[in-house]
């Protein structure tokens, strides 16, 4: 099975699949050979008998064509809450489909060719809830950042981690009102949409950048900035998030070199959100760090990175202990540390890199 026929298929957890609701497509297993085959035709209407019969073969997924994709999120984003409050589903579960909701809308905004005169808030600000309402309530913040990621395009997790634990240390230090907690998810999702505007090769690119390709990078929070402030949907929070997310608390960031607590408390969270979410997924130049790594990482600098006090603050929060590592898990990250150089070596090996590659 080549990997452009796999892209043809989006797994579905069996488990969100409610017995005449569900949408009309096609649904498919995968066999043992990797090719896919037809398990119901979009006429055929899902029974409940249908469900137990998958669940008492252990079918724990099922797929459905790209060109399906938009039919079954917008199913289970109007069905997300009942999903995350039932006490049927398992963690597992949950964390799949929030997944697959919030990455799938992310892609609609940030994916190429998405952006927009016109966004529809309101189903942003139903997602942001859900995803604070079941951060908040997660038994680990960790294995809920790494299902985000899990499987997805880096920019698209990212946006996602960034948003959940934005708002979480919102909700953690400070008493803010729900509007303005949505409008710092907000910021969350939407403060890298300036990165749409550059071009994929220069995010990619495995090597030390060039001075110009660096400049270049850093003109994406202003870009982003201008393009949303020019759509009149967005508040001053979400806009400062966006434009400011890479000041640093010396003045030496951009693109304002704005320093200290000329800063807002918002743009400071966000940026300690982005390089903790940066640090702790694979890029194609660098392996993941392990929580320890990155808030060591952080730590290494944090004078001149960020509010000292903030981060303090910061480590205490996201200081849970994931759930113990499956064998298989252990084995699938053994492989990538072997293919990824060490992503220590590569943030702290010079000034640019920590200030800079380790945030996109």
């Amino acid at each position: 099975m080549s990997k452009q026929h796999e892209e043809y298929y989006k797994p579905l957890i069996t488990e969100c699949l409610l017995p005449e609701l569900f949408p009309a497509v096609n649904l498919y297993m995968k066999g043992r050979g990797g090719n896919y085959i037809l398990y119901k035709t979009a006429e055929f209407v899902l029974s409940q008998a249908d469900l137990e019969r998958l669940v008492r073969n252990d079918t724990k997924y099922l797929y459905v064509r790209t060109g399906d994709v938009g039919s079954v999120t917008a199913y289970l984003e109007s069905h997300l809450t009942e999903f995350l409050n039932s006490n049927d589903l398992s963690t597992h579960a949950k964390s799949v489909i929030l997944q697959q909701t919030s990455i799938e809308y992310v892609h609609e905004i940030l994916g190429p060719g998405q952006a927009s005169a016109e966004y529809d808030l309101d189903r942003c600000k139903s997602l942001l809830k859900n995803l604070m309402d079941y951060a908040v309530s997660a038994d680990s913040l960790l294995d809920l950042l790494k299902a985000i990621s899990s499987g997805s395009l880096y920019i698209l997790a990212h946006s996602v981690q960034v948003a959940i634990l934005s708002m979480l240390v919102h909700d953690k230090l400070y008493q803010i009102d729900a509007d303005e907690m949505l409008s710092v998810g907000t910021g969350g999702l939407f403060h890298d949409i300036g990165m749409t505007f550059l071009s994929r090769d220069l995010l990619d690119h495995p090597d030390a950048l060039s001075d110009i390709a660096y400049k270049t990078i850093q003109l994406h929070p202003s870009m982003g900035h201008e393009f949303l402030e020019k759509t009149g949907q967005f508040d001053e929070i979400v806009l400062t998030i966006v434009k400011h997310h890479h000041e640093r608390w010396d003045g030496s960031g951009y693109p304002g070199r704005l320093e200290g607590n000329n800063i807002t408390r918002s743009a400071q969270v966000a940026a300690l959100c982005d390089i903790y979410c940066a640090l702790t997924n694979k890029r194609t130049y660098r392996k993941a760090s392990t929580h320890d790594e990155a808030i060591e990482i952080l730590a290494s600098d944090v004078e001149r990175n960020f509010n000292p006090e903030m981060f303090e603050d910061f480590k205490s929060i996201v200081g849970g202990e994931p759930a113990k590592e499956t064998e298989e898990a252990k084995t699938v990250r053994e492989e990538d540390d072997e293919q990824c150089p060490n992503a220590e070596n590569i943030l702290l090996s010079t000034k640019r890199t920590k200030a800079g590659r380790a945030e996109t």
